[in-house]
């Protein structure tokens, strides 16, 4: 099972780049967030995000950064101050060398994943893959809003006075 803080922050990643450029296209073109959309899906990011790209990118970075590239690292017992640091010293050294070659570590959560989790992303991956079909444009059109609207509800936590281009959730 993916790590929910892993799933938010993925999740977090994604919407921003959907909305960002959503909204940009509303300002540029001065058309409706439903036009904004369809427009969207004629771009490189739409085709790009279309193709899993953002999810292959993360999961790139966590095959990246394989403990077992450390397993003979001299930082597995220095000392230090550095909660982050200590964290993973203790799983470096808590682990045998086996199960460090199947252990990743996502920097931005701290989260530690299996090689099953990873596969678990990449299934999710192709779920959205399928759900950005073009040729099923309103449920490429429902992911999308989804993403934007999910992004509006992060900002509104964050900053609620903050300005929202696309406006979804008045």
């Amino acid at each position: 099972m993916i790590p929910q803080k892993v799933k938010d922050h993925i999740e977090e990643y994604i919407s921003q780049e959907v909305y960002v450029q959503i909204a940009i296209i509303k300002g540029k073109e001065k058309v409706s967030t439903e036009i904004a959309i369809d427009k969207y899906f004629n771009t490189n990011h739409f085709r790009d995000f279309s193709e899993g790209k953002p999810y292959f990118h993360f999961i790139d970075g966590l095959r990246d950064k394989c403990l077992g590239k450390l397993k003979n690292s001299p930082m597995r017992d220095k000392d230090t101050e550095d909660e982050t640091i200590k964290s993973l010293q203790k799983k470096l050294n808590e682990l045998s060398g086996d199960e460090l070659e199947n252990t990743y570590w996502e920097i931005e959560t701290g989260e530690f994943f299996s090689g099953d989790q990873i596969k678990e992303l990449e299934k999710n991956c192709d779920e959205l893959i399928k759900r950005l079909n073009i040729l099923n444009k309103k449920e490429a059109q429902k992911t999308i809003m989804s993403f934007c609207e999910n992004y509006e509800k992060l900002c509104q936590k964050k900053n609620p006075e903050a300005p929202l281009p696309l406006e979804i959730l008045k």
